[in-house]
């Protein structure tokens, strides 16, 4: 090939090239603009600007609840569309927008409500609005903490509140986990709020005798007992007796009289646990149980120690009798023998 012809070759190779590459932007640009069918894209709405310092209005906590930094793995864990910024924010979609402005209108619902066990019924029919939404939360696994935590933890008090224990457990563990915050109104950690609420519902319904009656899973009790374990939770003390005078008071519920080693077992497990209590907290309300506890465990003593006594006399006696009734034998032996000899002598 001549220098002309190389020269155009290379030429006309490059023209392609270049030709290929503006075909390429183009069809870029066309599927930007219309997506496929077969994957849609939601698109965000316009970002919601950062509240003011000091503003408290309706419409100001609400754009802190829907500017979620850091909240993209929860929203794509629940189904829900996120899009970032050039300056990485997260601007939520309407559906996530739709979640966060339901709950406070479901706030102002609630404060309308006066009668509590009104509320309870007005909370137990808002939540399965939220269910995906924390099911998402929960498997997306750690993500950086933002105003939707809030968000999470107000269902999760909710949760509690309508006595949905099981439930509320697995997203009480989540707030230990990775540190969500309970909204300001409760004044208290997740932990703390979660075991007075259960146990002082416990302590009423096993006190009223209707804990079974009522659906109450007393099994709730040593799972909270082992979240604090195993997250190594620096508890009240109050707190902390009232989980164990409720365990105590769960651990007698199903006591069966008719089988004496079984009561006295719970019995037994039940002091302990009340005896932390009080020693955790002396007004904490168990003196009259403890009290009551010690007879029975003193009664069962005494009536085991007489049994045990009755035993002993008995086979003593049985022994002795025994033993009078075998020279007796004998001598009729030897009698019969010595009446036989003669016979035989005769």
């Amino acid at each position: 090939m001549s220098p002309a012809e190389h020269a155009k070759a290379k030429a006309e190779a490059k023209a392609r090239e270049k030709a290929e590459a503006e075909a390429e932007a183009k069809a870029a640009i066309l599927n930007r603009r219309r997506p496929l069918m077969t994957a849609p894209v939601v698109r965000a709405e316009k970002p919601v600007p950062p509240p003011q310092p000091g503003r408290t209005s309706p419409a100001a906590r609400r754009r802190a609840y829907l500017v979620a930094s850091g909240a993209g793995a929860v929203l794509a864990a629940s189904g829900l569309s996120a899009d970032a910024s050039p300056m990485d924010d997260i601007t939520l979609s309407a559906d996530v927008a739709k979640i966060v402005i339901q709950l406070e209108d479901d706030r102002r619902r609630l404060k309308d409500i006066k009668a509590t066990d009104r509320k309870v019924e007005a909370k137990r029919l808002m939540l399965p609005a939220y269910k995906g939404w924390c099911d998402g939360v929960l498997a997306a696994g750690k993500v950086e903490r933002g105003p939707l935590d809030q968000v999470f933890t107000t269902i999760m008090a909710w949760t509690i509140d309508v006595g949905d224990y099981m439930t509320a457990l697995p997203m009480l563990e989540h707030t230990m986990i990775h540190g969500l915050d309970m909204p300001a109104q409760f004044n208290r950690d997740p932990i703390t709020f979660a075991i007075d609420q259960i146990c002082e519902e416990a302590i009423r319904l096993y006190d009223l005798g209707v804990a079974k009656e009522a659906g109450f899973e007393a099994a709730v009790l040593p799972m909270l007992q082992d979240l604090v374990q195993d997250h190594d939770v620096d508890l009240h003390d109050e707190v902390e007796a009232k989980l164990y005078k409720a365990i105590g008071r769960a651990v007698l519920a199903d006591a069966n009289d008719e089988d004496a080693a079984d009561l006295k077992a719970r019995q037994e497990t039940a002091m302990r646990a009340y005896m932390t209590a009080i020693e955790k907290c002396p007004r904490v309300g168990v003196k009259k149980d403890i009290e009551r506890l010690q007879r029975a465990l003193a009664k069962a003593a005494t009536e085991t120690a007489e049994t045990a006594t009755e035993t002993e006399e008995s086979a003593t006696v049985s022994t002795e009798e025994a033993t009078e009734t075998a020279p007796s034998d004998n001598s009729s032996t030897e009698q019969n023998a010595t009446e036989q000899t003669s016979s035989s002598d005769a």
